[in-house]
């Protein structure tokens, strides 16, 4: 089964990296379970993001905000938690690629919390795919 982590998204990927990866892709999991209940969004649509392909719905980027204020990356205001972010890149990104990207991606803003972390999101799925993110 596809999780957001194969998004290979440097947030959804390192969701308390000092965890084992058992229990990263389990927290994962249960964010990823909570949110598309909370975002009523259809898992489909999640799939699809995995991929690279991109759905500019309402509910696509609820889910995103839910996930990140789970993981701890953003706050319920939409403001991203750089130190967290940067302390929580898992050990098989390229930690050089990857503060490069997050530099890129943190200062895109939406009209709402909602819209702020599916941009943070995008870009850094789109741009980690670009730079061969993984280490392996």
């Amino acid at each position: 089964m596809k999780t957001i982590a194969i998004v290979a998204l440097l947030f959804a990927s390192s969701v308390l990296c000092q965890d084992s990866a058992e229990e990263r892709q389990e927290r994962i999991r249960k964010y990823r379970e909570e949110c598309v209940k909370e975002a009523k969004v259809d898992p489909a649509l999640i799939d699809k993001a995995d991929a690279g392909e991109f759905s500019d719905t309402r509910e696509l980027k609820c889910f995103a905000k839910c996930f990140y204020t789970k993981a701890g990356f953003i706050t319920e205001q939409g403001e991203l938690l750089l130190d967290v972010v940067r302390a929580k890149i898992p050990p098989e990104h390229n930690r050089e690629k990857a503060l490069a990207i997050i530099e890129l991606c943190k200062d895109l803003k939406g009209s709402d919390v909602c819209e702020t972390a599916y941009a943070i999101h995008k870009c850094y799925f789109q741009n980690a795919h670009a730079a061969n993110l993984h280490k392996n």
